[in-house]
């Protein structure tokens, strides 16, 4: 790093957490709800990264059905009611995050930055017992455009008083590159994770585990 970091904004699923069985539970939930067919295990991963509602719209889009002959809006409230009910039974922390964060936490700032609902997100954490290393934990709400818009990033930035080049992003997918890379700020991609990069999304890191990001910090 050429220029000192001072916080550290992260994603949570895909990147600390692999919480794709229990968002795949909360869809089939709801598509079985709605007389709807089941997801199978091995699309999970092209499905997570925007929100309940995106979610289930790509369910649609691979189940081949109209969106609009279906009440879109109850099915979210019957995911996330659901979801919030078992978020963490099978759920998991990616390996070597916990003694990470620990190790993080003492020089630098962390943030969580995730299109899940802000009370989703904060449950999460603490029944994870992650939630002590963050300063600042940032879910989807209604005042805030989602990733990859830059609004969630801009607000992180305004709250801790930060510039673009004193923090670094670290995440699984393009919504978390690509607002990065609009607004200068360094990023890192986890390559074991839910998301895939495209062109327009270029890190300036890549790790296949957590615990590299000390690595690049201290290079």
């Amino acid at each position: 790093m050429n220029k000192p970091i001072k916080c550290l904004i992260i994603d949570l699923d895909g990147t600390i957490l692999n919480s794709g069985p229990d968002l795949l539970d909360s869809l089939n939930f709801t598509l079985k709800r709605h007389n709807l067919d089941f997801i199978p295990d091995n699309v999970i991963g092209s499905l997570v990264g925007g929100g309940a509602k995106a979610m289930i719209e790509k369910s649609f889009n691979y189940l081949k059905k109209n969106l609009y002959e279906y009440d879109i809006e109850l099915m979210i409230n019957d995911f996330l009611k659901f979801y919030y009910d078992n978020c963490s039974n099978k759920s998991t922390i990616y390996p070597t995050v916990k003694t990470t964060l620990k190790i993080l936490k003492q020089k630098f700032k962390l943030c969580i930055c995730t299109n899940k609902r802000q009370n989703l997100t904060e449950k999460i954490i603490y029944e994870f017992g992650i939630d002590k290393y963050f300063d600042l934990v940032l879910g989807s709400s209604n005042n805030l455009k989602l990733k990859p818009d830059t609004e969630m990033l801009n607000h992180i930035l305004r709250k801790l008083i930060l510039d673009p080049n004193e923090c670094l992003m670290i995440g699984d997918s393009n919504n978390d590159i690509i607002p990065a890379n609009k607004l200068g700020i360094k990023s890192i991609f986890v390559t074991y994770g839910y998301g895939r990069l495209t062109a327009d999304s270029i890190p300036d890191y890549e790790i296949d585990k957590f615990i590299k990001i000390k690595e690049i910090l201290t290079s």
